[in-house]
């Protein structure tokens, strides 16, 4: 990927970000507390924070930690868990946008550490399909 490349948030963008970097991913069977490791990535996270009027205000992160289901960052905002919001992640490699979900938001001396769970749009749910009883 280009430096100066601006792509969806997608499990192959993500993918070929880890293994650009000649991460080892491991095994999903290897994981103790989580479904799947995480690596430092340090960097700058953009989020769009929608409030009760459904307008999305800015606020600015940093990135501590990412795998191929989400990322931890630091922020001197309080977010509720739950919330589903607008992100850019941006790393030397390549700049993703797309949606999390914050799963966690614990306080730290300088703010929040927040869990986001990456909202991935090929995993989206296909309509069920009713099945007619005769």
């Amino acid at each position: 990927m280009n430096a100066t490349e601006f792509c969806p948030l997608t499990e192959t963008a993500v993918r070929n970000l880890l293994t650009g970097r000649e991460l080892k991913l491991p095994d999903a069977t290897s994981y103790a507390r989580r479904r799947e490791s995480r690596w430092p990535f340090p960097g700058t996270v953009e989020l769009w924070v929608p409030d009760e009027a459904a307008v999305e205000r800015y606020v600015l992160g940093t990135c501590l930690n990412l795998g191929m289901s989400g990322l931890g960052i630091s922020c001197d905002e309080q977010l509720p868990v739950g919330m589903v919001l607008g992100l850019a992640v941006h790393q030397p490699e390549v700049s993703m946008h797309g949606r999390a979900v914050v799963r966690h938001c614990t306080g730290i001396p300088d703010g929040y550490f927040i869990g986001l769970e990456f909202v991935f749009p090929e995993r989206r749910k296909a309509p069920r399909r009713r099945v007619r009883q005769s």
